[in-house]
């Protein structure tokens, strides 16, 4: 039987090898692939279609990268335009992100992305979400098929004009707005009481460890 605790301990560890801005050399990246694929094979959920609950809950993610190699690293703080996250919903305008959260419940079927962002000279701290809604094919058991359908920038405390303006955006910038990019899916290859790890529909690999938190984009 494998020891999986060795084996997270393993990916945790090849993953918190990250350089100074959050990047990785060739041979840090490499290991936390061949962590990855040695557990993988042992996860305690082959079919998350049968038990939606046990994958339902905040996330934070500790690793992501997105599709080519070189964008391993990025959920660590970096510098992004709301343009790219919005599927080009909201103007070229930059931001910085400090972490990148996602939230899936089983009974609402949510799939919510949730980037907690920032002004460039960090003084205005918000809220980024793109929400989405899965659902799993049954010949495909570990994969959620997700549609995106709305994003929203809000702030605890800020009214509308105060975070359009801090973000450097127009008042025609909706705050609220509907998305249709085309249908992703991401495969939970594995998942456990507190480590999740997904293989993404444009070639990304992605490992988040569950949250003692409450949601902050699922409405219950």
């Amino acid at each position: 039987m494998a020891d999986l605790a060795a084996l997270k301990t393993e990916l945790r560890d090849a993953i918190g090898d990250a350089q100074a801005d959050g990047t990785y050399t060739d041979e840090a990246y490499d290991r936390i692939m061949t962590a990855i694929d040695a557990l993988v094979p042992h996860t305690p959920l082959p079919r998350p279609i049968d038990d939606q609950a046990q994958v339902a809950d905040p996330w934070g993610t500790d690793f992501a990268q997105f599709g080519p190699r070189h964008t391993a690293g990025k959920p660590k703080a970096h510098d992004n335009m709301f343009n790219f996250l919005t599927f080009g919903k909201m103007p070229k305008k930059p931001l910085r992100v400090v972490e990148l959260l996602q939230e899936i419940h089983h009974e609402t079927k949510d799939y919510n992305n949730v980037h907690l962002i920032e002004t460039m000279d960090g003084e205005t701290k918000a809220e980024l979400i793109i929400y989405g809604r899965y659902d799993i094919p049954d010949e495909n058991p570990q994969r959620y098929s997700v549609e995106f359908y709305k994003g929203e920038l809000r702030a605890d405390g800020m009214d509308d004009a105060a975070l359009r303006k801090a973000f450097d955006l127009s008042e025609d910038d909706a705050l609220v707005f509907d998305i249709k990019p085309p249908k992703l899916h991401s495969d939970v290859v594995y998942c456990d009481e507190d480590m999740r790890i997904n293989f993404g529909s444009l070639g990304g690999k992605y490992v988040l460890h569950r949250l003692p938190a409450d949601f902050v984009s699922v409405d219950l």
